[in-house]
């Protein structure tokens, strides 16, 4: 009779027991005083906020992931004021590392938070610089309710109260007293990840399994293993020979066959268009159920605008604190980073109201062009009474002119009749009468000569009563002439 392994067993157990214990008190001072995470869909699920990362490799979360982080990465940023020599190393740090804050600022809308550390060094040109700044891992740090950021190090119950200024930088997505920790995106996503990989599997069986067509052979009970090889063989050479008396069938799934494909298709499909729905707000990036046009593509236009400036205010705070640590260690004045928002565009309404308004006498101030226009301090030119009698006048119609029976009657507008009266202002011009023109053209033989006894026939005459004048005498002597030639034929 064999001996009973009992006392192997026990061993063996009291060995692992030993081994449990001491990662078991490991695990609770590591985590003693520690806040629980309250997210229900991590507590359900018995993972830990840091293990969502998983979800990042699923093609379909990836790409919609990637498609908000390159939107926000293609938008470009400007520093206000950005005629300083601050602005310049400011825009050169920030060119150097953008991508890097603003990406791991972003983890915060898919994990609820993120920390950043940065590293600081003196640059050549004599300014302290970043030498360093990225996302450490959020399974160091634990957000309080009250603001502060603790660090613990692994294997310790030792938590530290870190500085959030110069050289760690937190983002919350949706952070609340309850939950410090903020709301994770890829939590609501976790469900459905679950479920995708598992019909993967599923559906990867199904085909190893039915997806080959079964051979059914019937025979002799004499000749069962003569026909059980002759089908395997039949399987990798698709060819088998049988005697007239034997019979093979194929057994096929009404699942191989269609309907399974079908019922897995639109599984996906859903599955896919529920995590472009949650990421992405809407289900026209990838693919198109046939029923997509202009007004769609203009709402799914709309919502990515939307989840656009979503991310920009929640990135732009972390860009803005590091910003405020450079200007206090190099003691500069403050600056402020402004991520996609242009100039502000001109609104044509308005424009045209404050146009007639003008006209109408209305005294716009330039605090009024500053506000509604987005204009700054010196783009307004203040027009003082001495730089007012200064300017010469314009062409401009007045509605204060005379009224007029004769621009009514003719229905002549308000710069129509100030010509009119303008033209009516000007002093007639005085023309010679015929028996001087005659005698002007007798006594001169050339144009030149022509236009030289006119001067001296007129030597008071201004430049428009000389060429009036001298073109009537040319034109008299081209038809006098003219008149002589046919005479003479």
């Amino acid at each position: 009779m064999a001996k009973p392994k009992k006392d192997k067993a026990s061993k063996k157990s009291l060995s692992r027991g030993k081994l449990y214990t001491q990662e078991a008190i490991s695990n609770f001072f590591s985590h003693f005083g520690r806040q629980p995470d309250n997210d229900e869909v991590l507590r359900k699920a018995g993972i830990t906020r840091h293990r969502l990362r998983v979800l990042l490799d699923d093609d379909e979360i990836a790409q919609a992931v990637e498609t908000r982080i390159d939107a926000l990465l293609a938008t470009p940023y400007r520093i206000e004021p950005s005629d300083t020599p601050e602005a310049v190393h400011l825009k050169q740090q920030l060119d150097e590392w953008y991508f890097e804050i603003a990406s791991g600022a972003l983890n915060a809308l898919f994990f609820g938070y993120s920390v950043q550390e940065a590293v600081y060094e003196l640059k050549e040109e004599g300014y302290i610089g970043l030498q360093w700044i990225g996302e450490k891992p959020m399974q160091w740090f634990e957000p309080k309710n009250d603001g502060r950021l603790l660090l613990r190090k692994e294997g310790s119950s030792q938590e530290l109260e870190v500085d959030k200024i110069f050289k760690f930088f937190l983002t919350r997505r949706k952070a609340s007293y309850e939950q410090p920790y903020g709301k994770a995106l890829l939590a609501t996503l976790y469900w459905v990840f679950f479920f995708k990989q598992n019909g993967f599997k599923f559906w990867a069986k199904f085909l190893e399994r039915f997806g080959t067509p079964i051979l059914l052979g019937k025979c002799e009970d004499s000749e069962i293993d003569d026909m059980n090889q002759a089908l395997l063989n039949a399987h990798a050479q698709s060819v088998l020979s049988i005697d007239a008396k034997d019979d093979v069938q194929v057994l096929g799934t009404t699942g191989a066959s269609g309907t399974a494909g079908s019922a897995f298709e639109t599984f996906n499909k859903t599955l896919a268009q529920q995590i472009q729905k949650i990421v992405l707000g809407q289900t026209l990036t990838s693919q198109s159920d046939g029923t997509s046009g202009y007004a769609l593509g203009k709402v799914h236009e709309n919502v990515r605008a939307d989840k656009l400036k979503s991310d920009i205010r929640l990135t732009t705070p972390t860009l803005q604190a590091v910003v405020n640590a450079l200007c206090w260690l190099n003691n500069w004045p403050e600056h402020k980073v402004i991520i996609g928002e242009e100039a502000k565009p001109l609104n044509k309404e308005q424009a045209e109201r404050d146009a007639h308004l003008k006209n109408a006498g209305a005294n716009l101030t330039n605090q009024y062009f500053m506000r509604e226009y987005g204009l700054q301090e010196g783009d307004v030119a203040e027009v003082t009474p001495q730089d007012a009698t200064l300017v010469s006048p314009t062409f401009t119609a007045l509605p204060n002119q005379a009224f007029s029976f004769k621009a009514s009657a003719n229905k002549l507008s308000a710069e129509q009749q100030e010509v009119e009266e303008l033209a009516d202002g000007q002093r007639s011009i005085d023309l010679l009468d015929q028996k001087q023109v005659n005698e002007l053209i007798q006594s001169s033989e050339t144009p030149e000569a022509l236009a030289f006894n006119m001067m001296k026939l007129m030597p008071g005459a201004s430049e428009s009563q000389f060429t009036a004048n001298l073109e009537m005498a040319l034109y008299a002597a081209d038809v006098l002439g003219y008149v002589t030639a046919s005479g003479d034929k």
